[in-house]
C-alpha cells in the first residue's frame, strides 16, 4: 500500500512513463497535415497512417437526357433511357430488313440483306425514254424495248417482243357529233383506215314529221342504196345523192330512239367505187327495221358526211364516226 509520500514523489513519473508508452504506440495516430485523412495501413491493430484526400467533394449528381436518376444524398444510381425518334438514349439493334420500327438501329448483318435486295434489283438505268418496255432475256437477265409509234402493237416473235403495225380489225373513234338543226355536218374525216364505220344513236325529229337520210361529200348523185322495211316485202332502189335511212318514211314528232349503222369498206381509197352496208331501226307510226346495201359512186376518198331530216329539226342524237383497221 502506497504511502502519501509514494503519492507525492512516485505518481508524475508513473505519469511521465505511461504517457511516453501512450505515445508510442499511438504514434500512427499523432500528426498529419492540413487535409489529411486517416486510413488503415495493414490489419494490425491501431496501425493507421495519413493519405490525401482522394475521395473529392461531390454533394450531388444532376443527370440530364439521356441519363437518368442521379440525387444529393445516399446511394445515387444513374442509368441512360431508351432512344426514340425524339429523345436521345440506348438504341436495341435488329437484323431485320423488314420491320417498320423507328426506334430500332440496323446491324451490319441487315445492311448487307438490303444490299443483296438492291444489288438484285432492275436498275433504273436500263430503261432510257418514256414508254419504254422491260422484258426478259433469259434467266435473271433483262433489257430495255423502246417505245414504238403510235398505233403500232406489241408482238412477240421467237419469245422476243417487238412492235408491229396494227392489223386491220382495230377501231378507232374519229369524231363524236351531236344532231341538230335540219341538217348536221362532220367534216375532215381522216383517211389513215381501212373502213368507216357511222353510227348513229336515239336520233328525234321535233315540230314536224321528217325522213331522215345521210349524204356523202354533199353529192347529189352517186349515192345509192337498196333497202328493205321489216313491215314491207317490197324494196326501195335509190340514186340519188341522199341516202334514205328511214325508207323514205317519216320519223313521228317527239319519239327519239331512231338509229342506224352504216359501214363504208375502202372509204379512203380514191380510185374505187366504195360500198357499203347498213342495218337500223326507226318509228313512223310503230317501229320498224330496216336493212339494205349499196355504194358511194365517187371515185375519191369520203371526206365529210352531212345527217339530215327532210322536215322539222332535230331534237337530240349523236354521230360516232370509227375508223377501222
Amino acid at each position: 500500500m502506497p504511502t502519501a509520500t509514494d503519492l507525492v514523489t512516485d505518481l508524475p513519473a508513473d505519469f511521465e512513463v505511461f504517457g511516453q508508452a501512450v505515445a508510442t504506440s499511438m504514434a500512427d495516430l499523432l500528426g498529419g497535415t492540413t487535409g489529411q485523412i486517416l486510413a488503415k495501413n495493414s490489419a494490425t491493430d491501431m496501425d493507421f497512417v495519413w493519405i490525401a484526400n482522394d475521395q473529392g467533394d461531390i454533394t450531388g449528381i444532376t443527370a440530364t437526357s439521356p441519363l437518368t436518376g442521379g440525387g444529393t444524398s445516399g446511394a445515387v444510381t444513374v442509368g441512360i433511357q431508351d432512344a426514340l425518334t425524339t429523345q436521345k438514349g440506348a438504341v436495341q439493334l435488329s437484323d431485320s430488313t423488314s420491320t417498320t420500327s423507328s426506334i430500332l438501329a440496323a446491324t451490319p448483318t441487315a445492311v448487307k440483306s438490303a444490299y443483296d435486295l438492291a444489288a438484285a434489283a432492275i436498275p433504273k438505268s436500263t430503261v432510257t425514254t418514256a414508254g419504254d418496255v422491260i422484258y426478259a432475256t433469259g434467266s435473271s437477265a433483262v433489257t430495255r424495248l423502246g417505245i414504238g409509234s403510235a398505233g403500232q402493237v406489241l408482238t412477240v416473235a421467237a419469245g422476243v417482243p417487238s412492235w408491229a403495225t396494227a392489223s386491220s380489225g382495230g377501231m378507232t373513234l374519229l369524231s363524236t357529233t351531236t344532231l341538230s338543226g335540219s341538217s348536221t355536218s362532220i367534216t375532215g374525216i381522216s383517211s389513215s383506215y381501212v373502213n368507216l364505220l357511222i353510227l348513229i344513236e336515239n336520233a328525234g325529229i321535233q315540230t314536224t314529221a321528217g325522213a331522215i337520210t345521210i349524204n356523202f361529200d354533199s353529192l347529189t348523185t352517186n349515192n345509192f342504196l337498196t333497202s328493205f322495211r321489216s313491215d314491207s316485202t317490197t324494196a326501195q332502189n335509190t340514186s340519188s345523192g341522199n341516202i334514205p335511212l328511214s325508207h323514205g318514211q317519216t320519223c313521228d314528232v317527239g319519239v327519239a330512239g331512231n338509229s342506224f349503222a352504216i359501214l363504208i369498206n375502202n372509204y379512203a381509197n380514191g380510185g374505187s367505187r366504195k360500198p357499203l352496208n347498213f342495218s337500223g331501226n326507226y318509228y313512223s307510226g310503230g317501229w320498224k327495221g330496216i336493212w339494205g346495201g349499196g355504194g358511194y359512186e365517187s371515185q375519191s376518198a369520203v371526206g365529210t358526211t352531212q345527217i339530215k331530216t327532210s322536215a322539222g329539226t332535230f331534237s337530240g342524237g349523236t354521230v360516232r364516226i370509227y375508223g377501222v383497221k
